[in-house]
């Protein structure tokens, strides 16, 4: 049977997985003018938290607590 908590251990696991792919993401898509955005579109709302989400996978406390985490749960 898979608990709540293992079903959240498992996703992160797998978010640390993705680091590196989701990290290359990221800096693709700041680096880049507005007019040649991919994940950063729609209205402004939207516009913005991809913006916040993208800020978030390149901030190494993030990454740091995701690792410490999965780390004490296993």
């Amino acid at each position: 049977v898979l608990t709540r908590w293992m079903s959240h251990y498992l996703a992160m696991h797998r978010l640390m997985g993705l680091k590196a792919t989701l990290t290359i993401m990221a800096d693709q898509e700041l680096g880049q003018l507005e007019t040649q955005w991919q994940i950063m579109t729609g209205d402004a709302r939207s516009k913005q938290k991809a913006e916040k989400m993208l800020r978030l996978i390149k901030n190494p406390t993030f990454w740091y607590q995701n690792e410490m985490c999965v780390s004490l749960s296993y």
